[in-house]
C-alpha cells in the first residue's frame, strides 16, 4: 500500500454533474482542485453506468426558454455537436474532456473517501482532511484543503464531519407544505435500474435467470406501461427502496431491481403479447440510480412555498424549473401512479444560503443533498439543476479560498459578479461589474425576419409519435401552415402553447 498526501485549495468529493461543474468553476478562478470520484467514469447518474437522461429547468418542455447556461450549458452544446444520437459512452468522453481541459484540476477516479478528519465543537466544525482509497492501485490518499465540497449525493463526507442533515420527509406543519405528510418519517424516493434493448436482425430466445421475478403475479403489468420497443429512461418507474435505507440496503435494492428487469424482459419476450422475436437485451444497469438520501442543513432550507411562489432571494445563485416530482414509497409496486407532479409558473430561484453547512464552516455542498425540504428536493434533484448549483458552490469555494473567508462570510455581490462572468444565469440580476463589456455593448440588426417557412421539404417526417416545433414570435404569431401527406383518413390534433 502506498500512503500519500495531496494538498489543494479546494477538494470536491463526488464526480457527478454537480461535482464536475463545481471543480471546473473553481479551477477557472485559478484554484488548485482535487476532484474525487468513487467510480471509474464521471457523470454520476448521467454516466454510462447508470444512463439517466439529463433534465433541468425546461421541465418536460414547459419552460422552453429556461435551458441551463454556464458550464452545464457548455456540456449540453458540446454533446449536441459530438453526440446527436445520445451514445452514453460519448457523453462520458464529453464530461471527461471538460475536466481534463482544466489544468488546475487533479482527477482521482476509483477513489472512495471513507475517512474524514474534523475538529471543533458541534456548532463550529471544521474539516481538516478527507482520506480515500484508490481501488485497483492500492493507494491511500489524504486530501488536505481549506474548502471541501460534498457532491456525493448521499452526503457521506458531511455526515462523517458532523454536518447536520435530514433523511426522510418533514411534517406538513414544519414548513407549511401541502404536499408533505402530516407526520415526519424516514421515507425517501427509491432507486432505479435501467436497461437497453436492440433488434438483433434474427430471432433471439430468452431463458430467464432463476432470480427473474414473475411480474404477472404483481401489480406491475396492470399499473405500468410496458412496450417491446421501449428501453432506457422509458422505464424510469422501475423504482424500489423508498421504504428501505437507500444506502445501507443498496445491495438488496439492486437485487430486487434486477429481478424485476429480467422479469419484465421475460414477459416481453415469452408471453406472446409483444412483437419481440428479434429483440435482445443489450445492457442492464448494475449501479442503482439513487434519488434521495441525506439533505444537509444550511442557513436556509428551501421549501415548497419558495418553489411555487418563486421567491426572489437576494442571494440567489442558481435556478430550477422541474416540477415537484414525488414518487410513492412502494415504487413500482405501488397501486397509484408512479409519480405526481406540481409545477411552478415558470422557473424558481435557489439561494446561496442553502449551499453551505449551518455548523461546518468550511463545507459547501451541491447536488441532491442541498439544504431543501423533501418536497422542494423533489424538484431540485434533477441533474442539470444540480449542475448549476455545482457551479455556484465551486465558484464560492474558490472565492473563499482566495479571500481566506468561510462560505458564510463571503460577500454575495462578489459571488454574483464571479458567476455572471462565468456565464451563469442569475435570473433577474444584471451585472454591475464596471469591467463587464456587456454593459457598454449595443446590439443592432441590418434586417428582420418576417416569415419563417420551408418551401421545399427534403424528406417527410413520419408522425409515429408526437412532434413539436418551437417558433420565435415577436410580437405575435399571425398564422401557421402545415403541409401534411396522408395515405388514409387521418385525424391530426394540433395544440398551441404560449410559453411566455
Amino acid at each position: 500500500m502506498r500512503n500519500e498526501t495531496a494538498r489543494h485549495d479546494v477538494t470536491v468529493v463526488g464526480g457527478g454533474l454537480a461535482g464536475v461543474c463545481a471543480a471546473i468553476a473553481a479551477a477557472r478562478l485559478g484554484r488548485s482542485v482535487a476532484l474525487i470520484n468513487n467510480r471509474p467514469v464521471l457523470g454520476g447518474n448521467a454516466s454510462s453506468e447508470v444512463r439517466v437522461w439529463v433534465c433541468g429547468a425546461t421541465g418536460h418542455g414547459k419552460n422552453h426558454h429556461a435551458r441551463e447556461g454556464g458550464i452545464m450549458g457548455e456540456l449540453l452544446v458540446e454533446n449536441q455537436f459530438r453526440n446527436p444520437d445520445g451514445n452514453p459512452y460519448y457523453w462520458d468522453a464529453v464530461v471527461l474532456d471538460a475536466v481534463r481541459a482544466e489544468p488546475g484540476i487533479t482527477l482521482y477516479l476509483n477513489t472512495d473517501v471513507r475517512e474524514v478528519d474534523a475538529e471543533g465543537p458541534d456548532e463550529a466544525r471544521r474539516i481538516t482532511s478527507v482520506t480515500g482509497w484508490m481501488m485497483g492501485s492500492e493507494r491511500r490518499i489524504r486530501f488536505e484543503s481549506s474548502l471541501f465540497l460534498d457532491c456525493t449525493g448521499d452526503g457521506l463526507i458531511g455526515h462523517l464531519a458532523g454536518a447536520r442533515h435530514r433523511i426522510g420527509r418533514e411534517s406538513r406543519a414544519e414548513y407549511d407544505e401541502a404536499w408533505a405528510p402530516e407526520t415526519a418519517d424516514d421515507i425517501t424516493l427509491g432507486s432505479t435500474l435501467l436497461f437497453y434493448t436492440k433488434d438483433a436482425g434474427h430471432p433471439v430466445k430468452f431463458v430467464p435467470p432463476n432470480f427473474a421475478k414473475d411480474i404477472t403475479r404483481t401489480s406491475i403489468p396492470q399499473r405500468r406501461i410496458i412496450k417491446a420497443g421501449d428501453n432506457g429512461c422509458a422505464y424510469w418507474w422501475i423504482e424500489f427502496g423508498g421504504e428501505l435505507d437507500t444506502v445501507h440496503d443498496n445491495e438488496r435494492i439492486r437485487d430486487e431491481l434486477w429481478s424485476v428487469i429480467h422479469g419484465i424482459w421475460d414477459h416481453i419476450k415469452n408471453s406472446g403479447e409483444f412483437d419481440a422475436a428479434n429483440m435482445t437485451l443489450e445492457w442492464v444497469g448494475s449501479v442503482p440510480g439513487k434519488r434521495e438520501y441525506r439533505r444537509f442543513l444550511g442557513d436556509y432550507v428551501l421549501h415548497q412555498g419558495d418553489i411555487l411562489g418563486q421567491t426572489e432571494f437576494a442571494d440567489r445563485v442558481a435556478f430550477g424549473g422541474w416540477s415537484i416530482d414525488l414518487h410513492p414509497p412502494q415504487g413500482m409496486f405501488a397501486t397509484e401512479a408512479g409519480a405526481r407532479q406540481l409545477y411552478a409558473d415558470g422557473i424558481y430561484h435557489i439561494p446561496y444560503r442553502s449551499l453551505y453547512s449551518v455548523n461546518t464552516e468550511n463545507l459547501l455542498f451541491a447536488g441532491r443533498n442541498i439544504s431543501a425540504s423533501h418536497v422542494a428536493f423533489g424538484s431540485t434533484r434533477v441533474m442539470a439543476t444540480c449542475a448549476t448549483i455545482g457551479q455556484a458552490a465551486g465558484t464560492a469555494a474558490a472565492l473563499c479560498a482566495t479571500g481566506n473567508v468561510t462560505p458564510r462570510e463571503l460577500p454575495v455581490p462578489e459571488l454574483h459578479r464571479a458567476l455572471l462572468r462565468q456565464d451563469a444565469s442569475l435570473i433577474g440580476l444584471a451585472s454591475t461589474d464596471p469591467e463587464d463589456l456587456a454593459l457598454r455593448a449595443r446590439a443592432t440588426a441590418s434586417s428582420t425576419l418576417t416569415g419563417l417557412a420551408v418551401e421545399d421539404s427534403d424528406e417527410l417526417w413520419p408522425l409515429a409519435a408526437d412532434a413539436g416545433l418551437v417558433l420565435p414570435a415577436d410580437p405575435d404569431l399571425s398564422g401557421v401552415e402545415l403541409l401534411v401527406d396522408a395515405d388514409r383518413d387521418t385525424e391530426i390534433v394540433i395544440d398551441l402553447y404560449d410559453p411566455a
